[in-house]
């Protein structure tokens, strides 16, 4: 796949895999009602969707050099970006949660979900994002450039902190999982490596091309070793939320080398014009989909079981994943029909 609009039509691709796997990630809880190996399975296969949206954040910081010119401007720009739909998609449903009982309406509480990304479980990555951001403008300050040494800084971090998760998991420790997920350096490895190639893309994509089947062997693999330390540590542990978490050794390196995968195929990979379209469609509204879909999941599912008879899981699956991407696009066409232009940056966050 070529560049396209000084766009890399690879990472579209992967923005849009990695918005599609965040639904269905979300739809799986409703859709399998037990721990089989063909949820655990889906499950597990949808864990690189939060890095690879980690390391396209990185990618794209380091791919412009200028960008090391004046990184406190690129920090605002970027911020400017986030936090303002943040805001917005966080009090909104914060308020649709709460329509009931309106009058506990508790501000300090949701200052409190708003700064620890707690209004809806998936807005963690938010605040996760905006600390990267802060990291690669640090790092910028500091003059701490090198790409490799980067790199090796971020495996250094990251292997501490899964230390730290391993240890809380078997009882070792007691530190609150939710919190660690919501810290920097607990997602750490996925950045630095997006840092590491926007910095060197042109040297490094020859690289992976060449060794694309070893790659794609070793995502084989570590997908393999993932499912099978699912149930390993649930005999342990049945906390489902490490179970299914990035911060397992083998989902990391799974989740890393997926993406990777996806880069050393670029060149071979040939979409059909429609579905590159959809690709595309995808990728430009990853964002704002994702504040929507965890909140419209849940009223398409209530559609699901007012309306269908119980089916297969794949087929409740597909139902839950289709309809919430639909509602979810239908929902931010028609609010950049009613907003005006200059609002909805602030909105939708596109």
């Amino acid at each position: 796949m070529q560049k396209a609009s000084n766009r890399f039509a690879e990472f579209d691709l992967i923005r849009a895999l990695a918005i599609v796997s965040v639904v269905i990630t979300h739809a799986g809880f409703s859709a399998f009602g037990d721990r089989t190996i063909l949820f655990v399975s889906i499950d597990t296969l949808q864990l690189f969707c939060v890095p690879a949206f980690l390391i396209l954040s990185g990618f794209f910081l380091t791919n412009k050099l200028e960008n090391q010119n004046n990184p406190t401007l690129v920090l605002k720009k970027r911020l400017s970006k986030i936090i303002p739909p943040y805001l917005f998609w966080s009090v909104a449903l914060y308020i649709l949660n709460n329509l009931g009982d309106l009058k506990k309406f508790d501000l300090i509480a949701l200052i409190r979900d708003i700064l620890t990304g707690s209004v809806v479980p998936p807005y963690y990555f938010i605040v996760v994002i905006i600390q990267c951001y802060g990291w690669w403008w640090l790092l910028v300050k500091l003059n701490f450039l090198e790409p490799r040494k980067i790199l090796g800084l971020g495996l250094i971090i990251q292997t501490i902190f899964t230390i730290l998760f391993y240890l809380t998991a078997l009882k070792y420790i007691s530190i609150p999982l939710p919190l660690m997920e919501r810290w920097i350096f607990s997602w750490i490895l996925p950045f630095s490596t997006g840092l590491f190639l926007g910095s060197s893309y042109n040297r490094i994509q020859p690289v992976l091309e060449r060794r694309k089947m070893l790659i794609l062997g070793a995502t084989i693999l570590f997908f393999i070793a993932s499912v099978y330390e699912y149930y390993l540590i649930s005999q342990v542990n049945s906390n489902g939320w490490f179970l299914r978490s990035f911060f397992k050794l083998s989902s990391q390196g799974y989740a890393i080398l997926f993406v990777l995968s996806i880069l050393a195929f670029s060149k071979s990979i040939a979409l059909p014009s429609r579905l590159s379209g959809l690709v595309k469609i995808l990728a430009a509204y990853s964002f704002p989909i994702y504040f929507l879909d965890s909140t419209v999941v849940k009223y398409v599912a209530l559609v699901y079981y007012k309306f269908i008879d119980p089916v297969d899981p794949l087929l409740k699956l597909s139902f839950l994943v289709t309809g919430t991407l639909l509602v979810c696009a239908a929902i931010i066409c028609l609010l950049q029909k009613v907003l005006p232009r200059k609002y909805s940056p602030y909105i939708l966050g596109i």
